[in-house]
């Protein structure tokens, strides 16, 4: 959609994130008026955003008004194309790069705002930007492969699973429509609470024989662990007929909304 991005930053300046725009404000770079094209003015946003903050400055009221900026940046990345989120990127890891403590809390917010998937911001392609962008680190290359694993519009990675009957079964050898995959743990406190509406939504959906729902325990199918990233459990992921993801690590409300959009 035309001027979105802009949209966005207008949206974000006026209400700054957590409340804090009435006492911290985050230097925003101002964009040249002969630059008038949507993706240069984006580029040129994304390559001064930090120009004028202080990564120095431990403050508390400082570290407010960067985390302000963050969310801002990384949301702007979200609207900007590849290369120029990779020279954002670097030009960001550079600035963080002279302070080592701005550096942990930055890499901690983006952790929290971009990898979480009950954050609104969870986006693995900008995280994956910066994570390249960072100091290179056995932590940082397999938390990037991992989520590079299963991306929007990409063939799901085939498994072997033994369903909740005890019966072995592979992913592609299932033939429906859709399939929706649910990971779950019945030991953690979060799959306990998530599980009951989850298949509440799904046994309300009228065709049935249009949409597949697997359950997949990782107790009992740690591999899958291997060819998916699974921060968080429950953790869905809606299929198509050719195993292509439509939705990936996506909130209930996502799925059923997707459901609804492609299903009768």
């Amino acid at each position: 959609m035309k001027h979105r991005w802009t949209i966005a930053l207008l949206m974000m300046l006026v209400f700054s994130f957590g409340g804090w725009a009435q006492d911290v404000s985050f230097p925003y770079p101002e964009i040249p008026t002969s630059l008038t094209g949507d993706k240069e003015r984006l580029a040129y946003m994304l390559e001064h955003f930090w120009n004028s903050y202080d990564f120095s400055d431990a403050s508390q009221t400082n570290q407010k008004v960067g985390e302000q900026g963050f969310v801002d940046y990384i949301n702007l990345m979200a609207y900007a194309d590849s290369m120029t989120c990779v020279q954002s990127a670097k030009l960001f890891a550079d600035k963080l790069a002279s302070s080592g403590q701005a550096f942990l809390r930055f890499e901690e917010l983006a952790h929290n705002y971009l990898e979480n998937s009950l954050s609104p911001l969870r986006n693995d392609t900008v995280f994956m930007h910066l994570l390249r962008a960072f100091p290179s680190s056995p932590q940082r290359l397999f938390l990037i492969q991992q989520l590079s694993l299963n991306q929007p519009g990409t063939r799901a990675a085939d498994v072997s699973f033994v369903d909740a009957s005890g019966n072995s079964q592979h992913l592609y050898d299932i033939q429906c429509p859709y399939t929706l995959l649910v990971f779950f743990d019945p030991e953690c406190e979060h799959c306990q609470e998530q599980m009951p509406q989850i298949r509440n939504a799904s046994e309300l959906h009228k065709n049935t024989s249009r949409l597949k729902v697997v359950y997949i325990d990782t107790n009992l199918n740690p591999d899958v662990l291997k060819r998916y990233h699974l921060p968080v459990l429950p953790s869905l992921y809606l299929l198509d007929e050719q195993k292509r993801i439509v939705v990936k690590d996506g909130t209930l409300q996502q799925i059923i909304s997707r459901i609804n959009a492609v299903l009768p």
